[in-house]
C-alpha cells in the first residue's frame, strides 16, 4: 500500500521527524511511504498515479487534483478544520476523508484558560504600564473561580476546555447538538436552539465549533446584543464562526467587554483591521496549538486510523462530506 505524506517547512511543530516516519512504517510491512514531498513537483505527480493514501496539512491537500491520482482511497488531514479539504471534487469522490480532530485539546484549552486570566487579571494592560515604565496599580480584576464560562461546541476540543475550566473552579455550561451527553463537569448543557438562553449567562463565551455553512457568522450583532456587558468572546474555532465588522462594532460600542482571537476571518489578519489597536482585544496568530507534542500526537492519531483502515475497519475520526467534520 502507497501512502503518499505531502511535505511542510514551517512552522517547526508541523514538521515530521525521522521517528514520525518509521512510527507510520512499523504499521504494516505492506507499506510504502513516500515522504516528505513537496506539492508542486513532478515527483508528487509521479506518486499521485498510484497513491492509495495521501497525508498532509489542508493547504497542500487543496493544492491536489484527484484526477491525478486514480487510486486514490483515502485523505487524512492533519488539521481539524476541513473547510479547504473538502472540495466539490473531493465530495462527489468515493474517497473517504479522516482529519486530526482531538490531537490539539490540550494546548487548546490551555490557551483558553490563559485568555480567560489575561482578562480576568488585566495581564494586557499591565504589560502596556511594564513597557512605559508605569508603576501603577490596577482596580477591577476579578477572580474566574464561580464565573460562568459558555463553551459553544462540546466536541473534542470543546470537552477539554470545560474541563480545564471545571478545573480551575468556573461553572461551566455548554451548547451543542441535540442528544450530545452531558459530561459531569458541564453543569448546563443547551441545544444549539437554546444559545440565546444560555448566552446572558456567561462572563466568556468560547468557540469551538468547525466552520460549515450553518455556523458561519453564526456569531453576529444579534448575539452580541444578548451577551453581558462584561463578557469576553474567545474563538479557537475558525475566524468567519464570526461577523468580524459586527464584532469591532460590538466592541467599539462596549457592548461586550473584550475578545481573545487566535483565529480572523481573513488570515493573516490585515493591517487595517482596527482589530490590531484595540485595548480590549488580543490576537494571536492561529497558533493555539503549536506545542512540540503536537506531531507526537498527530501521527499516534494517524497510526491509529491506518491500523484501523487496513483492518477494514471504520476510522476513528471519519469525516462526514457532507457535514464538513
Amino acid at each position: 500500500m502507497k501512502i503518499l505524506l505531502l511535505a511542510t517547512q514551517e512552522p517547526k511543530v508541523h514538521i515530521l521527524d525521522a521517528k514520525h516516519l518509521e512510527q507510520i512504517l512499523a504499521v504494516d510491512k505492506s507499506i510504502e511511504l513516500q515522504a516528505p514531498l513537496a506539492v508542486h513537483t513532478k515527483e508528487v505527480q509521479i506518486h499521485l498515479a498510484n497513491a492509495e493514501v495521501l497525508v498532509g496539512f489542508p493547504r497542500d491537500l487543496a493544492e491536489i487534483s484527484l484526477v491525478l491520482a486514480p487510486q486514490l482511497k483515502w485523505i487524512h488531514s492533519f488539521s481539524a478544520g476541513m473547510e479547504r479539504v473538502l472540495t466539490p471534487e473531493l465530495k462527489a469522490s468515493d474517497i473517504i476523508v479522516s482529519n486530526s480532530s482531538g490531537v490539539h485539546a490540550i494546548p487548546i484549552a490551555e490557551y483558553v484558560l490563559a485568555s480567560i486570566l489575561i482578562f480576568a487579571k488585566k495581564s494586557y494592560q499591565s504589560l502596556r504600564n511594564q513597557q512605559q515604565k508605569r508603576w501603577q496599580a490596577l482596580d477591577g480584576m476579578i477572580e474566574i473561580r464561580d464565573a460562568t464560562v459558555l463553551v459553544v461546541g462540546l466536541g473534542r476540543i470543546g470537552t477539554e476546555i470545560a474541563k480545564v475550566a471545571s478545573g480551575a473552579g468556573m461553572r461551566v455550561i455548554a451548547v451543542d447538538q441535540a442528544g450530545k451527553a452531558r459530561p459531569e463537569f458541564v453543569q448546563e448543557l443547551y441545544g444549539i436552539d437554546q444559545m440565546n438562553e444560555a448566552l446572558p449567562e456567561a462572563d466568556y463565551v468560547v468557540l469551538s465549533l468547525p466552520l460549515t455553512v450553518e455556523s458561519h457568522h453564526l456569531f453576529d450583532m444579534k448575539k452580541f446584543s444578548i451577551m453581558k456587558q462584561s463578557a469576553v468572546l474567545i474563538n479557537i474555532g475558525r475566524g468567519a464562526l464570526i461577523h468580524e465588522q459586527e464584532l469591532i462594532e460590538a466592541l467599539q460600542g462596549k457592548m461586550i467587554a473584550g475578545a481573545a482571537l487566535d483565529v480572523t476571518e481573513d488570515e493573516p489578519l490585515p493591517q487595517a483591521s482596527p482589530l490590531w489597536q484595540m485595548e480590549n482585544v488580543v490576537i494571536t496568530p492561529h497558533h493555539s496549538s503549536h506545542t512540540k507534542k503536537r506531531m507526537d500526537r498527530t501521527i499516534d492519531l494517524f497510526c491509529e486510523n491506518l491500523k484501523a483502515y487496513m483492518q477494514g475497519e471504520r476510522l476513528i475520526t471519519l469525516v462526514d462530506k457532507q457535514k464538513g467534520y
